[in-house]
């Protein structure tokens, strides 16, 4: 970048941002933070106020990753927060484009130039493909690709953008704070750690926070409407498991034991993209959760030989609007039990196919599946042997230090034999992490929500676009961690019926900044994939008006009251 800053041109600040490579848990993510800090003191406010940028490092992290806070003050108390995360997914899908994948402007034209060479009538992809929409998409003009462009460099150097804008006259009513965090591809560490310690932040200069403004991307592959949004929301996720346990037997006599791949499949089969598995009822028209989807199907051996497995892990990505962790536990239960029952019967039909063919008998175990929860799985394990279950933890943590859900499968396993169980049977549970439902109080923030609404509308006129409010960022993000609508009874269930423990279900990460939260940032298409690309007319130029308008309606809103006070 250029010695001088053009802080208008956002095209040109996420481009600077996105070729500032910070992968998650990688040196550039430790590093960008202090890039950032320098562009930031190019804005002349803080040349005069270098102290109103702060760096905090992350509590206990071994990466050494730190959160950036940079304040312009003004008038009154009133503070309004625009926040987002700087880290980024890894770029090996981009195959022979990856050298490029922080480059926006080069890749674009690599791409174009890998579209017309594979054009021909015989490569040329399908046209309802993704590679089709990219393609059309980037031949339109509308679009720029790059790792991070949507996912969300774009959105910080719109909330930059703003924050230099807010910092330009000499008295300002209010006061802006932007805060940049590390993590939020990961496990969240970053807006853990800001969230627990912006209220002390804040008390500690006189402020009070009257919005904190996400700006994270949302995704649209039709024109947009859905994703020129403000979101007062966003889902929960949950990360339940089902441990299938079956009865070995050599391969060359099957049904001798239960091999638990059958019954594991008949779940992932009821489970995987079911938009019915959940029952949640919508919470506005056209707004539901994305449907489940498992992230781990794998069986527990580490090496090949000739015994049906013993055991079959699966963990599936649940998100929520309404659902609470034991409602999604019960559900995952019950598809557990009917997926064992479906199995054995299917087996026991084989079995007597088999008999029938070879004039021999084969007997499949009968007993009756047994399905319990993780904690009564520690039960019956701490009474054969008080003190196992934080001993195998503490063994989990030590041969997979950063892979929780890999530590919640080797749990699993040793925990099994200590239990005296036998299979068939399931055990089911959570792994990390959990992300709490975020949501704005309808009623106490009436006021706010009205002004939001007038100003989107104003906004829309202007522009000739329509700005939606919709109740929840259909993915997970920090928002969890600055608005959790969760009981302190639920993060103690999932902590419960948690194999690894992690900090996202305790009591410190469920904090009340105690203001209405909401995500405003661009739109784009396939973020953490190869064609990751954002829209250029939203998010470099529509988004910032649309952030600036309601950082100083916002202000003003609670200015306004606290006059009347």
């Amino acid at each position: 970048m250029d010695k001088t800053v053009n802080f208008n041109d956002v095209q040109a600040l996420s481009i600077a941002l996105a070729k500032m490579a910070s992968v998650t848990d990688s040196p550039g993510e430790k590093a960008f933070p202090g890039y950032l800090a320098s562009l930031v003191l190019q804005i002349p406010y803080f040349k005069d106020h270098p102290g109103n940028i702060e760096m905090f490092p992350l509590p206990g992290d071994e990466k050494e990753r730190n959160n950036l806070f940079a304040l312009v003050q003004g008038s009154g108390q009133a503070c309004v927060v625009l926040t987002g995360h700087y880290d980024v997914v890894q770029t090996s899908m981009y195959g022979s484009l990856e050298p490029w994948a922080f480059d926006p402007e080069t890749l674009l034209k690599k791409m174009e130039q890998m579209s017309q060479e594979t054009g021909g009538k015989d490569h040329s992809p399908s046209q309802d493909s993704p590679l089709a929409k990219l393609r059309d998409d980037l031949e339109s003009g509308e679009f720029l690709p790059g790792r991070g462009m949507l996912d969300m460099k774009s959105g910080l150097a719109a909330g930059i953008s703003v924050l230099a804008r807010f910092s330009t006259p000499l008295e300002r009513d209010g006061n802006l704070l932007f805060v940049a965090v590390a993590d939020e591809e990961g496990s969240s560490r970053g807006m853990k750690a800001a969230a627990a310690m912006l209220p002390d932040y804040l008390a500690k200069r006189g402020l009070v926070p009257s919005v904190i403004i996400n700006l994270d991307s949302a995704v649209d592959q039709e024109n947009g409407e859905s994703g020129r949004a403000v979101f007062t929301g966003s889902v929960g996720k949950l990360l339940p498991f089902a441990y299938f346990i079956g009865k070995c037997s050599h391969a060359g006599a099957p049904f001798d034991g239960i091999n638990p791949v059958l019954a594991a499949s008949e779940f992932a089969r009821e489970i995987e993209c079911n938009p019915d598995f959940l029952q949640e009822r919508q919470s506005s028209p056209g707004e539901e959760p994305p449907p489940p989807t498992i992230l781990y199907f794998r069986e527990s051996r580490q090496s090949y030989d000739v015994t049906t497995p013993s055991s079959v892990f699966c963990a599936m990505n649940i998100l929520t609007h309404s659902k609470t962790p034991e409602e999604v536990l019960e559900l995952v239960s019950k598809a557990a039990t009917e997926a064992m029952n479906k199995s054995i019967s299917t087996l026991r039909e084989r079995a007597s196919t088999m008999a029938r063919r070879v004039s021999g008998h084969f007997s499949i175990p009968a007993k009756t599946p047994l399905v319990l929860s993780f904690a009564e799985l520690a039960s019956m394990a701490e009474r054969t042997s008080p003190g196992i279950v934080d001993k195998i933890r503490g063994y989990a943590r030590g041969k997979c230090p950063e892979d929780q859900v890999q530590q919640t499968l080797l749990v699993l396993k040793e925990l099994v034999p200590f239990s005296n169980i036998e299979g068939p049977a399931v055990v089911t549970g959570f792994a990390p992490p959990y992300y709490a439902r975020a949501e704005i109080d309808q009623a106490r923030n009436l006021d706010f929500i009205t002004m939001l609404r007038a100003e989107l509308l104003d906004f829309s006129q202007v522009t000739g676009k329509s700005i939606r409010v919709r109740p929840y960022f259909p993915g997970i993000s920090d928002m969890s961690f600055l608005s959790p609508a969760d009981t302190a009874a639920q993060r103690a269930f999932v902590r419960e019926q948690s194999a690894i423990l992690d900090s996202s279900s305790t009591e410190e990460t469920r904090v009340s900044i105690g203001c209405p939260v909401i995500n405003a940032g661009p739109w784009g298409r396939d973020y953490h994939q190869m064609g990751e690309r954002i829209n250029m007319e939203y998010g470099f130029k529509e988004l910032p008006e649309l952030l600036w308008r309601l950082v100083v309606a916002s202000l003003r809103q609670a200015m306004s009251r606290s006059s009347q006070a």
